[in-house]
């Protein structure tokens, strides 16, 4: 009997062994962290180049029903700045079997209209990367009015959205066919066919990242500290009606994807050390953020004549 009671007693933990196993049970852990992490995020990125596929499919069902690709935005000037607004994002939603959706906004009226408050604050899961943990739930506000955030933006090129829109509008009331140089598809009232990419469209950006929430680095763009992206469309500054915010929708290739100095113009996308982009072809790919800046430009002309090599 004392036999007996002496082993079970010996077969016990000690305090130092129970330690030991606790610490190599806590380095494990360490280690499979950032495997479960990297995986994880690896199927968050994985899901949201599937939205940019089923994106880049409605862009081109949508220019073949219509004979051209939806506009950036558009565009109607009024007494309260700009009355329409609506986006590309709002446009396609019948070619992303979202019908329903498209059938509830009231295109006769302003984007802002009181009519279209409900049907602008959803959230549109295939226009929301799932890297991104603020758009799901986030709204860009403007005044008492809530639009819906989305991770998604249409290409711009490269000039400054909020300086040269002007200019491209005066070029395209002179004579459309000298649309040439650092000029993208997408801007306001734009009607650009797929034929009219002379750069190829395998070799112009159509869809780009960006992220919701404060900048990379706080005070890079004067007043402004947050990245604003919708996908319903681009709504005038309440206070400034000349400012028909047009970065809500649009990107401009002003920085390298995910620079430290990007703001709600460029891209900047929840993915670390990369964004992901939708070709004009309908292809995805992903740009390092190292991505050479002549490069970066020429990807955002659409017949700036450049030679440019394919993205991985």
């Amino acid at each position: 009997m004392l036999r007996n009671l002496r082993q079970r007693k010996n077969s016990a933990f000690t305090l130092v062994e129970l330690l030991v196993v606790i610490a190599i049970i806590g380095v494990l852990v360490a280690l499979l962290l950032p495997a479960v992490q990297a995986a994880r995020e690896a199927a968050r990125r994985n899901t949201c180049k599937n939205n940019l596929r089923q994106v880049g499919l409605a862009m081109h069902n949508y220019e073949t029903s219509f004979g051209r690709l939806p506009p950036g935005y558009e565009y109607s000037e009024g007494s309260q700045g700009n009355e329409m607004g609506y986006s590309w994002g709002a446009r396609i939603l019948p070619f992303m079997e979202l019908s329903n959706l498209y059938d509830q906004i009231d295109f006769k009226k302003p984007i802002y209209d009181a009519d279209n408050a409900v049907v602008c604050a959803r959230h549109i899961g295939m226009l929301l990367c799932p890297t991104d943990d603020v758009s799901p739930t986030g709204f860009v506000e403007m005044g008492d009015e809530r639009y819906a955030m989305a991770c998604y933006v249409a290409n711009f090129g490269a000039p400054d959205l909020d300086e040269d829109q002007e200019q491209l509008q005066e070029i395209l009331e002179t004579d459309y066919g000298t649309l040439t140089g650092p000029w993208g598809p997408f801007y306001r009232n734009s009607t650009t066919r797929l034929g009219q990419i002379t750069d190829g469209t395998s070799q112009t950006l159509m869809i780009g990242e960006r992220q919701n929430g404060p900048f990379r680095t706080a005070g890079s763009n004067g007043s402004h500290i947050s990245y604003e992206t919708t996908w319903v469309g681009a709504v005038r500054d309440i206070d400034d009606p000349t400012d028909d915010h047009g970065h809500m929708v649009l990107f401009q290739t002003g920085h390298t994807p995910n620079d430290l100095d990007s703001d709600d113009r460029d891209v900047s996308a929840s993915h670390a050390g990369l964004a992901q982009f939708l070709l004009c072809d309908g292809s995805v790919h992903t740009v390092s953020e190292g991505i050479d800046m002549q490069v970066y430009h020429a990807l955002g002309t659409m017949n700036g004549a450049e030679t440019v090599a394919t993205v991985n």
